[in-house]
Parts: C-alpha cells; structure tokens; sequence
C-alpha cells in the first residue's frame, strides 16, 4: 500500500532484498537498452527486469548486482514521485510540486511525523527523479554491494 510522505516517520535500506523479489522493476527505454537482453521483458510499451524464478537476474544474495546500473526504480523505492496526487502527498522542491507516496510493503516504513532525516530522504529521490543527481546517500543501502560486470 502507498501512504503519503506526510504520514511516514522514517525509512531506511536494510538490504533485506524482499523488493528484488516481489517487485518488478520498470525500466526507462534508456535503461533498457543498457541491460543485457535475456534479462528485460517488454509489456504493453513498457520495459520491465525479466524475473529469473522468483528473483531479480542480478540479485546476488540479498545485494545488488548492479549497483552502478541500477534503474532508477529500484533506486527510488519505497518511493513513489508523480506530478498529481493528494495534499498529504504534496512536496515542493525548486518550485515545482511533486507528490511523494511511500510502498509501506517495505518493513522499514515507520509510519509517524516525518523526521528532518527523512524529509532529507524526500527530497534526495526528487533530486534523482528529476535527473539532477544520480548519487545517493539516504536511498537504498548504504552496504557494500555485491557486482556484476556486463
């Protein structure tokens, strides 16, 4: 389910890999012409990470096998960004407006007043969903992550 960022105290990457596994990562046209091809799947116009069983191709254990690479997806959840939503949801970075929703699947939402830490968070995934910035410090694990070369 997603909630508005107004309703969520905290949010950190644990690496658990759970989202690897339940989810199916959307792929900009960009991203998939960058991965190798046995491992995308195309749907109705839209690119997705072809599932190896239940699991992500390049997951490796629980990391990322792709870190360098990693669609921006993947970097962006819990989070969800849209240019429509409702109040709870509104954030304004840079004078454009935003909604921000977060996927409380992930086990490390904590729902409560947003913290100054995550509101940091917040506005780190606006900066990568716009393009401004593809370095994080807040999204996704902080862990050593596991690489594969391609």
């Amino acid at each position: 389910m997603k909630v508005p960022w107004r309703t969520v105290h905290s949010w950190n990457c644990k690496a658990c890999g759970e989202c690897c596994i339940e989810y199916k990562p959307k792929l900009t046209f960009y991203e998939y012409l960058t991965l190798p091809r046995q491992f995308v799947e195309e749907r109705n116009g839209r690119y997705y990470i072809k599932k190896i069983g239940k699991r992500c191709p390049f997951q490796i254990g629980r990391l990322c096998g792709i870190q360098k690479k990693k669609p921006l997806s993947c970097i962006l959840f819990p989070f969800s960004i849209y240019t429509k939503g409702e109040d709870e949801a509104y954030f304004e970075y840079r004078g454009e407006e935003y909604y921000v929703y977060v996927d409380t699947f992930c086990k490390n939402v904590r729902l409560g007043k947003p913290t100054p830490s995550f509101i940091e968070t917040v506005k780190e995934a606006i900066k990568i969903f716009r393009g401004e910035n593809r370095n994080f410090t807040h999204l996704t694990s902080k862990k050593v992550q596991a690489q594969i070369y391609f």
